[in-house]
């Protein structure tokens, strides 16, 4: 009862700059789930290039490259067309997508290894794994799942010198992110708790290896709010004549197998 606890995903630049200030100022606990890969390589994960990239070259790319007409795609975002496929073949198409259009490297966006021991260290902040490269899990071979989760946590464990016992799932939404594939392989960590985005509060019964979530991104404090005050609600009215990325997902499933 009106308690919540603060997660934050991915280990941006803004959280260690501008989140975390804040938190120290105000004493309050979070958790940040985080990828030692990107935070040790100083990489961007795959949605942060593809930001900077124009959706219709990139449509192009992909119609070419799967055969698909590219009239088909052109109704969904790029994220939605991406997160229908392995993380292999996203980096396929960036790579294409910055050899044809020559696109110079991007700024590291990401949290240092020296920020995020830093952070460790001060103890406010609780540090969770986050896969190694951020891929729909789902949407990956049983042995790619297993790696992504299992190589976070210990990349995680050697890096902090201590147990990693937190996860959060890439993107997160319950039987079309991950499934209890991912769960089982969890059971199997050091993990006690692991992190969706399934839009409800939490309750006593629920899956501690599917903990809800609900997400804030920009937005003044009245939107804030009011987002929080409407809870699962929020998305039924926000979505109201049209369709959320979920569907839109589902449905571009149906029409196209990408494998």
């Amino acid at each position: 009862k009106n308690s919540c606890h603060l997660t934050i995903d991915d280990g941006d630049k803004t959280f260690y700059n501008i989140i975390y200030p804040v938190l120290k100022k105000m004493n309050i606990p979070a958790t940040l789930f985080v990828s030692p890969k990107i935070c040790t390589d100083l990489s961007n994960f795959w949605f942060q290039e593809i930001r900077v990239m124009d959706p219709d070259k990139m449509k192009r790319i992909i119609s070419e490259d799967y055969k698909v007409d590219l009239t088909v795609l052109q109704p969904y975002s790029i994220f939605v067309i991406l997160k229908n496929l392995k993380i292999s073949q996203i980096w396929a198409l960036i790579g294409r997508y910055k050899s044809l259009y020559n696109l110079p490297p991007i700024e590291n966006q990401n949290m240092s290894i020296e920020q995020l021991k830093e952070i460790d260290r001060y103890g406010l902040v609780t540090i969770g794994a986050h896969t190694m490269n951020h891929p729909i899990l789902a949407n990956e071979s049983d042995e790619t799942s297993e790696q992504e989760i299992v190589d976070s946590i210990r990349g995680l464990e050697n890096i902090l010198a201590h147990e990693v016992k937190y996860f959060a799932y890439p993107n997160g939404t319950p039987n079309l992110d991950f499934s209890i594939r991912e769960i089982e392989i969890l059971k199997n960590t050091n993990c006690s708790l692991a992190f969706s985005v399934e839009k409800k509060d939490f309750k006593l019964a629920d899956n501690p290896f599917s903990i809800p979530r609900y997400g804030l991104t920009t937005g003044s404090k009245y939107f804030i709010k009011a987002k929080i005050l409407l809870g699962k609600n929020w998305d039924l009215i926000k979505n109201i004549g049209s369709k959320d990325e979920v569907s839109l997902r589902l449905e571009l499933k149906k029409k196209i197998n990408f494998n």
